[in-house]
């Protein structure tokens, strides 16, 4: 076959201003000639064409057709109900709440952080005397707590006493 007429014909075909019949020739060589080297890449193309003009529709193809036409087959309408719209509607909230968390940056310093350094103790015996309140402080919670839970027990086995036999 003329290789030059098939390299004119492909580029017509790949611009678009081929004729059926300049495409059945395409078709044909690519699917039962021997196909050069430098167009064998081409040629699943044509061969997948080849094939597919080939295959015929069912017999049945044009009753189906002709009954939707003539609206025999009624299309079904599907209705969502308030369920799946709302469970529609939660997946977006949901979609749209963790795309916000997602792409929301950290706060940083600039934004509010407190700075901490200007409370904190420079001398060392001011800091041995807090150090001291805050001991004398836990100590006397400490106390309290004891002497509550004491007055407690003793206030438990005065009822106890009842409820023995």
């Amino acid at each position: 076959m003329d290789y030059q007429l098939i390299e004119k014909l492909l580029d017509q075909y790949f611009e678009g201003t081929t004729s059926l019949e300049e495409e059945k020739q395409l078709k044909h060589f690519f699917t039962y000639e021997e196909v050069p080297e430098h167009l064998q890449t081409l040629q699943p193309l044509f061969v997948h064409l080849q094939q597919s003009s080939e295959e015929a529709l069912g017999a049945d193809f044009d009753q189906s057709v002709l009954e939707l036409l003539e609206g025999k087959q009624e299309a079904k309408i599907r209705r969502l109900s308030i369920k799946t719209w709302m469970s529609r509607a939660a997946a977006i909230v949901l979609i749209a709440v963790a795309g916000w968390w997602y792409f929301t940056p950290p706060p940083t310093q600039e934004t509010g952080g407190i700075d901490w350094s200007k409370y904190e103790v420079q001398d060392p015996e001011e800091a041995f005397k807090l150090t001291q309140m805050a001991l004398l402080k836990a100590s006397t919670e400490l106390n309290q707590g004891a002497n509550t839970a004491a007055r407690e027990v003793s206030n438990l086995r005065e009822i106890g006493q009842f409820f023995k036999k």
